[in-house]
């Protein structure tokens, strides 16, 4: 497997071992004293049930209440969903990947490690320590080694572009022309869509192409449920959707087209059509699985060989969460086909695309309607977001009172902040929230700087910037 870490120096003696720094521990096997199998060998191949039913490896994830659960996926869905990952991004080992998300988990792990070994393309991994104190390293890595695909988070995009305002001669150096697809691991987040759009219209002018963003859709339970694809032939036309709708409508489950540039509107992104051999369907968030109409906002369910089929030693859990079969508008079975839940919200669009609003995971219902804590997040973060707390040191969730939720708020206050600019940024989050969603706060709370414990779950990272 050939790797490139850029915090290391390459080795100058072939029979070198490289120590990689940060790294754990590696065990090398030298094959080169091996004598050569004979023309007639062939491998011992396992029986097709150990194939089916012996784990690979155990992706670890959290439901709603907090409690960590292990996803089992085996040596078939590992080689199935491997194997669609190449196909629908045409990885070849031509191609030199720059990865700048964790490889040990989710897409980083399945793009740059899996996919690696499976197509024979080169990976250079930037950790993220480098990214912090470098935002634009990435950049220049593409630049220096022609790099293709690449593998980045919308934070990366957004203080990339900060980072080239500053550095005015550094952006005559940056030529992305070499990259054909900019895989984006967070862009099922409607919130990302402004950093992918700023990105896009700053460095078009440095060889950037129109059509190399490519969002996707991922979660543990389901692995990856789609991607933007890329169409090469000059006969194809490059699909990519946006729409703009109602967060009122969205809070009662409904998909309505609302105004541009208004307040109370969210604009959202596709994040694809789903892989290819693989079913998806919407169905109900609460109650029994029914299918949803085509304006309504559900949870993405998939059915194919490449998603895992339980949790580690939790048959009941994994029963409501991996064998579901849809229900039709009679409340009768639409079939003997068992889909995996997502955790994902959202609906389908003109021509199947996909469409993400949030997750279930931070879905709050108060008083009959549903918000979702990432837009409550970027509401609040609107109101003087860099003068008061962090963009990333902020919380909010929902605490049962008199048999219904209530909001929570909890933010981390910079440390040069008067008490009384504290308090009239509380009240002007209460004011826009109130006004843009309709919902009331009932606790915002600020709390000193240093002091908001640090997670890391799924895909949100909370740690300081």
């Amino acid at each position: 497997m050939p790797l490139h870490n850029s915090s290391t120096s390459s080795s100058t003696n072939l029979n070198e071992i490289i120590s990689f720094k940060g790294w754990p521990n590696l065990t090398w096997f030298i094959t080169e004293h091996l004598t050569k199998p004979p023309k007639d060998w062939i491998i011992n191949e396992l029986p097709r049930s150990t194939y089916e039913t012996t784990p690979a490896y155990i992706e670890y994830t959290s439901v709603k209440d907090g409690s960590i659960v292990g996803v089992t996926v085996n040596y078939e869905q590992l080689f199935v969903h491997t194997q669609t990952l190449i196909n629908a991004c045409k990885y070849s080992s031509t191609d030199i990947c720059l990865c700048c998300v964790d490889f040990k988990r989710q897409i980083g792990l399945w793009h740059t490690i899996h996919a690696n070994i499976l197509s024979g393309m080169q990976v250079v991994f930037i950790p993220t320590s480098i990214l912090k104190s470098q935002p634009s390293s990435w950049l220049i890595s593409i630049t220096k080694y022609h790099i293709t695909t690449s593998i980045v988070r919308s934070r990366d995009m957004h203080w990339a572009v900060l980072a080239m305002r500053e550095a005015s001669n550094l952006s005559s150096t940056i030529n992305l022309s070499s990259l054909r697809l900019l895989l984006i691991s967070d862009g099922s987040n409607p919130w990302s869509l402004t950093a992918v759009d700023t990105f896009l219209s700053t460095f078009v002018s440095r060889g950037l192409r129109n059509d190399c963003c490519c969002p996707c859709s991922y979660s543990s339970e389901t692995l990856t449920l789609s991607i933007r694809r890329q169409y090469h032939t000059s006969s194809s036309v490059h699909q990519s959707g946006r729409g703009i709708l109602s967060m009122h409508a969205l809070s009662y489950g409904v998909v309505r087209v609302d105004q541009d540039n208004s307040l109370t509107s969210l604009t959202i992104q596709d994040v694809g059509h789903v892989l290819p051999g693989a079913i998806i369907g919407i169905v109900k968030i609460d109650g029994p699985p029914l299918l949803c109409q085509t304006d309504e906002i559900g949870e993405v369910v998939i059915s194919s060989k490449a998603t895992p089929n339980n949790y580690w030693s939790l048959p009941g859990l994994s029963t409501n969460t991996f064998k579901v079969i849809p229900l039709g508008s009679d409340e009768r079975p639409i079939g003997t086909q068992e889909f995996v839940r997502s955790g994902l919200l959202g609906f389908l669009g003109p021509g199947g695309l996909l469409f993400v609003t949030g997750s279930r995971e931070g879905l709050m219902q108060i008083a009959g309607r549903k918000h979702n804590s990432d837009d409550l997040i970027a509401t609040a973060l609107a109101v003087e977001p860099m003068k008061v707390v962090y963009r990333a040191r902020i919380v909010i969730f929902s605490i049962r009172v008199l048999r219904d939720e209530r909001i929570i708020i909890v933010a981390e206050q910079r440390p040069d902040i008067s008490e009384d600019e504290c308090f009239q940024w509380m009240s002007r989050v209460l004011q826009a929230i109130d006004s843009i969603h309709q919902v009331g706060v009932y606790c915002l709370a600020l709390c000193p700087a240093n002091t908001l414990p640090k997670v890391n779950q799924n895909l949100k990272d909370t740690t300081n910037i």
